[in-house]
């Protein structure tokens, strides 16, 4: 062995036993430094954890602050292993806040991450209200997902909204929702795209030619061009479903020229548009050329269509048509008459409760909030569904007054009297699709989660250790 190496071999114990003790810190601090450093770590860890309370900061806000929590407990285990903190927090003397260190790494910066996912924007906010409940299935549940779909569509996420996670028996609700967006604001290659790689029973399931015929009318397509659709597939669920658009079309632009709301080529709803709206329709003529010889099977849309003008519907019409007529109330300044309308007739229990809540609707959009808090309330002593159907009447028409405009800020969808998450979670779809939308300061996602799932106790574990390590992990910088 050369002389130098012997040397080196011999040197290198001998600084072992010069060196200070404090080298066991992987940082090279001395251990007097390293226990300070330590001890300072996990009281900012700690102090981080124990002050910002949920409920007072945006998650986001919470997140960054109490993943660098973690990261200063990560930091003293690895780095200063040997000094009494590190040996504190191994024995379990210690915890970060109030949770056990394990439990706070594991199961609460996991669910953390998730509230701030649901507290990004309102479509996160409404799948994450969608999503506490994953074995629920009703009517209202599948209303919320439509929502959803609808509004991914709106902002052209097809990709993402083509992906989105449902059951396989909620397929054609997917599909539907997707195409009639697509149709309606004639993205023409969408359209084509999902029904060519349809399976015939999709075809079915969905009704990809109801949808295109109603998109035809809406859209102002020349009207040859509808009647020829409509020999082409001549089957009753496309008339019908044109004759339903024709009458839709016909309402909203008569209730723009009814309260003198000016208008261009386009009229924007909540859930569809009119498109050219030079392009008329003689309601009673297109529903004679779609449902030739059959006026039986117009009369229910043409019903509606004379509510909408002013003929007061018979007690045994269908209720769209008292819907309607109500409307027309509203629209002609007659809205006493309206919230009453529910009382006078001779309706059954089922429509009662509609009118009673398209009343409610009417009078918040009209701004006569004294009258729709009343009906509501009436409403809320039935019982918890009576009160979120109402909370959400009310809100629907606070969205759609053009006379008191609706602002929403931080509070705005938590302080809504509306306990079921699905039905919050249609409000905010809903007001997301509002030409009417307006909002101001702090974003309101945060106050919406922290409303249906705040707190930290009693969490499950994450759905893997993967899950877990990245979110509470901190990203380099």
């Amino acid at each position: 062995m050369p002389n130098r190496i012997r040397l080196l071999s011999l040197a290198v114990p001998a600084l072992a036993v010069l060196a200070p003790l404090g080298a066991a810190n992987l940082d090279g601090s001395s251990a007097a430094a390293g226990n300070a450093e330590a001890a300072r770590l996990y009281a900012g860890a700690n102090d981080y954890v124990t002050t910002m309370a949920e409920g007072r900061y945006s998650y986001a806000y919470l997140q960054f602050y109490w993943k660098h929590a973690q990261a200063n407990v990560d930091r003293v285990r690895r780095v200063y292993a040997d000094s009494p903190t590190a040996r504190a927090l191994v024995r379990g003397d210690l915890r970060i806040g109030p949770y056990q260190l394990d439990y706070f790494k594991e199961r609460v910066l996991s669910n953390l991450e998730r509230k701030r996912l649901g507290a990004f924007d309102d479509v996160n906010c409404a799948i994450f209200l969608y999503g506490l409940d994953a074995k629920r299935k009703d009517p209202i549940r599948e209303e919320a997902l439509s929502g959803i779909l609808e509004a991914m569509a709106r902002r052209q996420r097809w990709g993402e909204v083509m992906r989105f996670p449902v059951l396989e028996e909620h397929k054609p609700l997917l599909l539907r929702t997707i195409f009639r967006v697509a149709a309606y604001y004639d993205q023409k290659k969408i359209a084509e795209d999902m029904v060519h790689v349809a399976t015939p029973e999709e075809t079915a399931a969905v009704g990809f030619y109801p949808i295109m015929a109603e998109a035809q009318v809406l859209l102002g397509k020349p009207r040859s061009e509808l009647y020829q659709f409509v020999a082409d597939h001549p089957e009753d669920a496309v008339r019908i479903s044109a004759l339903r658009a024709v009458v839709e079309r016909a309402v909203l632009i008569h209730r723009k020229e009814m309260l003198h709301l000016s208008f261009a080529d386009s009229i924007p709803d909540v859930h569809f548009g009119v498109q050219r709206t030079a392009v008329r329709d003689d309601v009673a003529a297109v529903a004679a050329q779609l449902l030739p010889g059959r006026p039986e099977a117009a009369a229910p849309l043409l019903a509606v269509y004379s509510a909408a003008m002013g003929a007061r519907p018979g007690t045994g019409a269908a209720i769209d048509a008292h819907l309607a007529y109500l409307r027309y109330l509203a629209d002609a300044g007659r809205l006493d008459e309206a919230g009453s309308y529910a009382r006078e007739e001779n309706l059954a229990g089922k429509d009662r409760r509609a009118c009673a809540l398209k009343a409610i609707e009417l009078y918040a959009e009209a701004g006569r909030m004294d009258e729709a808090e009343r009906g509501r309330k009436e409403l809320a002593a039935r019982g918890a569904a009576d009160a979120d159907q109402a909370g959400l009447s009310e809100f629907i028409g606070r969205m759609d007054s053009t006379q008191v405009r609706l602002v929403v800020r931080e509070s705005t969808f938590a302080e809504l009297p509306i306990s079921d998450p699905c039905i919050l979670a249609t409000a905010i779809m809903d007001w997301s699709l509002s030409p009417n939308r307006s909002q101001r300061g702090a974003t309101p996602w945060d106050a919406v989660v922290f409303k249906f799932a705040g707190g930290f106790d009693n969490l499950p574990e994450a759905e893997s250790t993967t899950v877990s390590d990245a979110a509470s992990t901190v990203k380099p910088y």
